[in-house]
């Protein structure tokens, strides 16, 4: 995973300025909660199909005595979250009353947007006043029409607490983001198209980071009952996307966000990359036969131009993240459009694998372009194809064996050839809205830092002291979960997270240590490699200086800092120059010696 030689990358000088994706957030059924468990439900070709929570419908049974023949016709199965109405809104500073008129999807976005930047390594306050931009792809107002329909309940809070425009500016207001802040409605392309916007954006120095991403959430029955009277949905609530079965598509809700940066300035600031966006492009399918019918042509078309934009060859694509909802007629008419383009003069044994994720998580519609980009982006990184979940027949609709593309059914490994892994990524809105985005492996990781050697100090900290247990036993599981060393995970926590007011630290030189003190903080449990304190009301949150008096300091001092911590030596040779001409000695050979300590006394 230590991707390709930069010197690679800045020789190809043609295409826009890439991208870097630094961070991810997401939230789909079957309590996936974040992106590691997104990548293992995706390995396991998993899926979750349930029937719709009943309190969801009840509204509208209430509403007229006819909807009840109406809702026993309706498609019931679909993927759903376990608890979409859950939501922190103390953490966020929202009122009761606040949070009560807010879209579900609104919570989401918040939520997972601030996970998306701690994914990042990146505070979320820190960037308070900052040019960050928010762009959000959406789809349905159930949430909206639902509330608005109750006269007497609207209050002052009702209107911004249902609009769409507010999933994105719900998060730029309550972060105190000021850069461009859009939710953009493209249907089903809504998220895909919000990301390539958000790199233009980054590309014309509108802002310096992004957070780009897309919501679902399925409150209403009255979109489900027009998909399926225009014969779009599978009654089984699955999508079996390539399959000689499909019959429709899956309706599913959750939410995924992306953190972008320049490549550039994400290398600067030593950023983790996970995969870097090429170029891409949006278009339209214009006339068809019907507004939700597929253009072939239109999409073809796209795909070179994508292409030509970002200086990439389409031989060169090893992986298409395809639309691939499970239709009749969609999927055959992308798959032609994909082969022609992205297929076309391959033999049997460089075939372009093609997959989609809404076999395993549904179709998110304004989430579902960000989900499958998510995934790709996770396979760059990972260096492996998931299978596409549930695939018994390649459906005969698509002349398989001349189109160049074939379908993973198992986990493969993604080995690189002479070029660098490349990956493309579909989505398609029913208005006609078409997106395309072109990614690539992540650079070469450059300038490693060597973690010194030793007990380190882990700081944890929360609103309050529930929240913080419930920290605690995450990040305890985490570490179960993998094989990190503690240092950077130290490092993480101390310069990259925001830090609330109650607080504790755990001790530790391994990581076992790090994990039993953990449990004991989620515990309630007290220990002498476990500290914890709460930041009195009204006092400074940063750091400060400690004027510590005279006489505590001792000979060398400072050596084994100055040996082990980098950042310590450099910081104290930048200001040795400006020490020894206004104290007349080395602050260095102070602390490393005791030279000059006499006159410290």
């Amino acid at each position: 995973m230590l991707g390709r030689d930069p010197a690679d990358m800045a020789s190809e000088a043609s295409g826009p300025e890439p991208i870097a994706v630094i961070g991810i957030g997401c939230r789909v059924a079957g309590n996936v909660t974040n992106p590691a468990d997104f990548w293992n439900f995706l390995l396991e070709g998993r899926s979750h199909v349930t029937e719709v929570p009943a309190e969801r419908w009840e509204p509208y049974l209430r509403r007229d005595p006819r909807n009840a023949a109406v809702l026993r016709e309706v498609t019931r199965l679909g993927t759903f979250l376990d608890d979409l109405a859950g939501f922190d809104a103390e953490f966020f500073g929202v009122s009761p009353r606040e949070a009560e008129v807010m879209d579900p999807q609104q919570r989401m976005a918040l939520e997972v947007s601030w996970e998306a930047l701690e994914h990042a390594g990146v505070s979320p306050r820190a960037l308070a006043g900052s040019d960050t931009a928010v762009l959000m792809g959406v789809n349905s107002d159930d949430y909206g029409k639902l509330i608005m329909e109750d006269l007497p309940g609207i209050d002052a809070w009702t209107g911004i607490g249902t609009s769409l425009c507010g999933i994105a500016n719900r998060v730029s207001h309550l972060l105190d983001l000021r850069g461009p802040s859009v939710a953009l409605d493209a249907a089903c392309a809504a998220s895909l198209v919000a990301v390539h916007q958000a790199c233009q954006m980054l590309r014309a120095g509108e802002t310096s980071l992004a957070l780009a991403g897309g919501v679902s959430a399925l409150i209403g029955p009255g979109l489900t009952r027009v998909l399926d009277e225009a014969g779009a949905t599978a009654p089984d609530g699955r999508c079996k996307t390539f399959d000689a079965a499909a019959d429709g598509y899956g309706r599913g809700e959750g939410a995924g966000v992306v953190v972008l940066k320049r490549l550039a300035d994400a290398q600067r600031d030593g950023d983790r990359i996970l995969a870097v966006v090429r170029g891409g492009a949006t278009a339209q399918d214009g006339r068809t036969v019907g507004i939700m019918s597929p253009n072939g042509a239109a999409q073809a078309d796209m795909f070179r131009r994508a292409c030509q934009m970002s200086g990439v060859d389409p031989a060169d694509i090893g992986y298409l993240e395809a639309h691939g909802t499970g239709t009749p007629t969609g999927d055959p008419t992308e798959v032609a459009a994909l082969a022609e383009v992205y297929g076309a003069g391959r033999g049997d044994q460089d075939r372009c694998r093609i997959g989609s994720v809404k076999p395993n998580i549904g179709h998110l519609e304004g989430g579902a372009g960000v989900m499958g980009l998510i995934k790709t982006v996770l396979a760059l990184h990972h260096e492996t194809i998931p299978p596409t979940a549930g695939l018994r027949h390649l459906t005969d609709a698509v002349d398989w064996a001349n189109s160049g593309l074939r379908v993973p059914t198992t986990v493969e490994p993604w080995a690189r050839t002479d070029t660098p892994r490349r990956a493309a990524v579909c989505s398609y809105g029913y208005g006609g809205t078409i997106a395309h985005v072109l990614l690539e492996e992540a650079p070469a990781q450059q300038n490693m830092t060597r973690h010194s050697s030793g007990p380190v100090i882990v700081p944890i900290s929360a609103r309050s002291a529930q929240r913080l247990a419930r920290q605690a036993e995450a990040l305890a599981d985490h570490l179960r979960a993998g094989h990190q060393e503690i240092a950077p995970v130290s490092a993480t926590l101390w310069a990259r997270r925001a830090h609330e007011p109650v607080r504790a630290a755990v001790i530790a030189e391994h990581r076992h240590e790090l994990i039993a003190g953990l449990d004991a903080l989620a515990r309630g449990e007290s220990g002498a490699v476990l500290v914890t304190g709460e930041l009195p009301g009204g006092q400074a949150r940063d750091a400060v200086w400690v004027f510590s008096g005279h006489g505590s300091h001792w000979a060398g001092m400072g050596r084994e800092l100055l040996t082990a911590e980098t950042t310590f030596a450099r910081i104290i040779d930048e200001v040795d120059e400006v020490f020894g001409r206004e104290l007349g000695f080395s602050a260095r050979a102070a602390l490393s010696t005791g030279a000059a300590t006499g006159e410290l006394g």
